[in-house]
């Protein structure tokens, strides 16, 4: 029991974190104005919604929700959800609409002639909630692992950024130190030099001894 209870409390986490809330409305669809479940989840894009949607309702339920760009809503037909449509399938409808930050997914159940509704179908429509929670959780656990992903491209930067700077660190390093061979070969010059110059200042010396010497002779004449 014990992973049961982890994964459970793993999952309420989620939830509250998301925070997702499920309303009842009366909304315009394709089919024209019915009773809704809506599902308000904060701090998504509408893209997401849809994406986690198409794939929930496929690996959960084995439904395949298709896309009607004229309407704007995905459409799931005859799906076999048994606990809402008790041995019926289902015709399910749904919009992922944004308000400011937020997302409502909007989802309109036709249970065959009637729209799923809390006060004609109360089991069924508590059912239907949960459904939408599970998706809620669906949606927290997608957001999660994009945030991860993009956290680790971001990681990945960082640490392609460092190894350029290690790069440049033993540049430096190495720069520095044909710098202070050049700076050891330049004063080994100088000394050199020094002691050239001190050679040359013996023989300058000497050479004009010899020149007074040259004139001394010259005047004797």
């Amino acid at each position: 029991m014990k992973p049961l209870v982890i994964i459970l409390a793993f999952s309420l986490a989620a939830l509250n974190s998301i925070q997702a809330q499920v309303s009842e409305k009366i909304k315009k669809m394709s089919q024209g104005t019915n009773n809704a479940l809506v599902l308000e989840i904060p701090n998504v894009s509408a893209k997401l919604v849809s994406e986690v949607w198409k794939d929930y309702m496929k690996d959960f339920y084995d439904a395949k929700p298709k896309w009607d760009r004229k309407s704007g809503e995905w459409f799931c037909d005859n799906a076999e959800i048994t606990a809402i449509g008790r041995g019926n399938t289902i015709d399910i409808y749904a919009t992922a609409e944004e308000k400011g930050n937020d997302v409502l997914a909007n989802v309109w159940i036709d249970l065959g002639g009637a729209f799923l509704s809390s006060r004609e179908h109360p089991e069924q429509y508590m059912e239907a909630e949960k459904v939408l929670m599970r998706f809620a959780l669906e949606v927290a656990q997608e957001k999660t692992r994009q945030e991860l992903a993009g956290e680790m491209d971001e990681m990945k930067k960082l640490q392609r950024e460092m190894g350029r700077l290690k790069s440049l660190n033993e540049r430096y390093h190495k720069e520095i130190e044909r710098a202070e061979e050049a700076i050891s070969k330049a004063k080994e010059n100088i000394v050199e030099n020094e002691k050239l110059q001190e050679e040359m200042l013996g023989q300058i010396d000497t050479q004009e001894k010899v020149i007074e010497e040259v004139k001394k002779r010259l005047n004797d004449l």
